[in-house]
């Protein structure tokens, strides 16, 4: 369980390494949404997303970019419904959207 505001990465900064969190930093590709769905992975599955990164920094951050991606487009195309109060999970869950690493 989660308890109060948690900053951006700070979940991911306990399983991956810090040349990867500065790598995703220091990067324009990558917004808030990047940082949100690493946090997510590293919360839902640190084994995989530990595992991810030993295969390789760019193959953990191209499926960063990829799934940043996604969802950015459906959230971009839901834009009302989160005006109106729907949660993003909702949206992309709706949309069936995987959002799991």
């Amino acid at each position: 369980m989660l308890i109060g505001q948690q900053q951006p990465l700070e979940i991911a900064s306990k399983f991956l390494k810090a040349e990867t969190l500065q790598a995703v930093r220091s990067s324009p590709s990558y917004s808030l949404l990047g940082w949100k769905i690493l946090d997510r992975w590293a919360f839902n599955t640190p084994d995989r997303l530990v595992a991810l990164e030993a295969e390789g920094e760019v193959i953990l951050l191209g499926r960063l970019l990829e799934q940043q991606t996604i969802e950015q487009n459906v959230l971009n195309q839901a834009f009302e419904l989160l005006q109106a109060g729907s949660a993003a999970h909702e949206i992309l869950s709706q949309n069936e959207i995987n959002t799991e690493l």
